[in-house]
């Protein structure tokens, strides 16, 4: 290995190394990021709701 071309062109060395890394952590990150242990629930709760007073008082005029 010539050292020499190496110290020259350490910019781009430095690039591909950088290039390879990211096609390792990229994909690991993405993978970890959408496991989950299992199905997602959500609560079963009732929105609706009967008509009530507000208690605000409003002048009658």
């Amino acid at each position: 290995m010539n050292w020499g071309v190496l110290r020259g062109e350490w910019g781009a060395v430095t690039f591909v190394l950088t290039v390879i890394l990211g096609m390792i952590v990229v994909p690991l990150a993405l993978y970890l990021a959408n496991v989950s242990p299992g199905a997602i629930t959500t609560p079963n709760i009732s929105t609706a709701s009967g008509a009530r007073a507000s208690g605000v008082a409003t002048s009658a005029r």
